[in-house]
């Protein structure tokens, strides 16, 4: 008896002995959904990503200056699958008017879009006075600040340089910290209306002078109206220094 039972049992030892050498893998291969893996996160593209691909659009249409840029929403975020292209820029619209933009941000090669908007300008860095400056102030570098602001903001009547400011006079009061139009600037004036002033003329073989007076006031460079006071003709000279003006042609000077 004893011995049927042990020939019983044996093949069920055997049996436990080969399931002990399986591969875990091999067992688990056998197990109810495998196979099956986890999908793969989602790529995200946050503000970072869509303001880098909106700057290098916009910069083909904001072209003076350094490019200002705002989103209507901060909260700005695309998901798209594994294997997705990446961000690009359809419909661009600009308006350099009000400085307003819309687009769209789109994943290339998916059907995924997001709409945004917002303002973008250009930016420049101009010259404008530190402190009050009173006609008759000569404005040198201490008296300059630089500021930015909009490009759309300035004409070709701004400074844009501090070479455009210093050495020159207000004619008038200019307001500090604001773009300095060159309208209002003046060189320091060198003759008074009434002065008694010397005119020139001089060519590469001679000199001539005749004295004259003041009809305006006039700095270095500018150009001013005097008379003649042996000929009694009034000319247009060009201030060249403290009293004296240069004209350009002989028959002005002539007595």
């Amino acid at each position: 008896m004893i011995r049927h039972l042990a020939t019983r049992r044996l093949p069920a030892l055997i049996l436990g002995a080969a399931l002990l050498t399986v591969p875990v893998a091999a067992i688990a291969s056998t197990a109810p959904g495998a196979g099956v893996t986890a999908p793969a996160p989602d790529v995200v593209y946050g503000m970072p990503h869509v303001e880098a691909v909106l700057s290098d659009a916009l910069s083909r249409v904001v072209t003076v200056g350094r490019l200002q840029m705002e989103l209507d929403s901060r909260a700005v975020e695309l998901r798209a699958p594994q294997g997705a292209g990446g961000l690009a820029v359809e419909n661009l619209y600009y308006s350099p008017v009000q400085g307003r933009f819309a687009a769209e941000i789109v994943v290339t090669g998916s059907q995924i879009r997001l709409p945004v908007s917002g303002r973008a300008f250009g930016v420049v860095q101009i010259p404008v006075l530190s402190r009050r400056v009173i006609p008759g102030d000569v404005i040198g570098p201490g008296d300059i600040d630089w500021q930015d602001v909009r490009a759309d903001q300035t004409t070709s009547d701004t400074a844009a340089s501090d070479a455009q400011l210093i050495g020159m006079t207000p004619k008038r009061g200019v307001s500090t910290n604001q773009p300095v139009r060159l309208r209002d600037l003046q060189s320091p004036r060198v003759i008074d209306k009434g002065a008694m002033v010397t005119i020139t003329l001089s060519t590469p073989s001679m000199t001539l002078t005749t004295q004259g007076k003041a009809l305006q006031d006039g700095g270095k460079g500018e150009v001013i109206r005097v008379v003649n006071t042996q000929s009694n003709r009034i000319v247009e000279a060009t201030v060249a220094g403290p009293n004296v003006v240069a004209v350009a042609k002989p028959g002005i000077i002539a007595q």
